[in-house]
């Protein structure tokens, strides 16, 4: 079940950054960058579903661009980080990657579980086309896990995405279109209750 409301208001930058920090979202995101990202200087990123792009004020000395449909968030991604990154109001295909090139990192922050199925292979197929030969596409999503506490349980299911998987469901899409994934479980990352998981695919 979804929340039309609590959906609609959180495409506001600033009330789904004010609740991003309520939740404890800014130490995740640098957690995620630190332990999986890893970026190094001069890499290209290419960050799909970027959001307000809060990601940037933790990396420096690379190469970013960031996609989003939402013109809002990217309004707002201009204003704050648009001196030291490129972002764009448009969803990738393959005439963008045409025109852009290759990335060492391609970056998924809580994509998958919104997309079905279908729309996963999509966007798992374009970030394959996107990297370079040894490049990583990292996605962070949460999930559903045996045993999992009632309320983290009742907290994903009530995500703006309505595909939240188990990690088995996240890992069998991937398997689809990279041979190499690395598996992350995490329940620490928020002040509430949650379970994500990390992939780390690798051309």
């Amino acid at each position: 079940m979804n929340f039309p409301n609590l959906t609609r208001i959180l495409e506001i930058p600033f009330l789904y950054l004010t609740y991003r920090n309520v939740v404890g979202g800014k130490r995740a995101t640098a957690t995620f960058l630190k332990e999986y990202v890893r970026p190094k200087d001069q890499d290209r990123i290419l960050d799909i579903g970027c959001g307000p792009a809060e990601l940037v004020e933790h990396i420096s000395n690379v190469e970013y661009m960031g996609f989003d449909s939402n013109p809002a968030y990217i309004d707002s991604a201009k204003k704050k980080y648009g001196d030291r990154a490129h972002f764009f109001c448009e969803t990738v295909d393959d005439v963008t990657l045409e025109k852009l090139g290759t990335f060492d990192l391609v970056i998924a922050l809580g994509i998958l579980h919104h997309l079905d199925d279908k729309e996963s292979l999509v966007l798992l197929e374009l970030a394959n086309k996107a990297l370079k030969k040894g490049g990583r596409l990292i996605t962070f999503d949460g999930c559903y896990i045996e045993g999992q506490s009632k309320i983290a349980q009742f907290i994903i299911s009530r995500d703006r995405g309505q595909f939240v998987r188990t990690q088995d469901g996240y890992v069998n899409l991937a398997s689809k279109v990279f041979s190499r994934i690395e598996v992350g479980l995490r329940d620490d990352l928020l002040r509430i209750p949650y379970n994500h998981v990390i992939l780390e695919c690798t051309k």
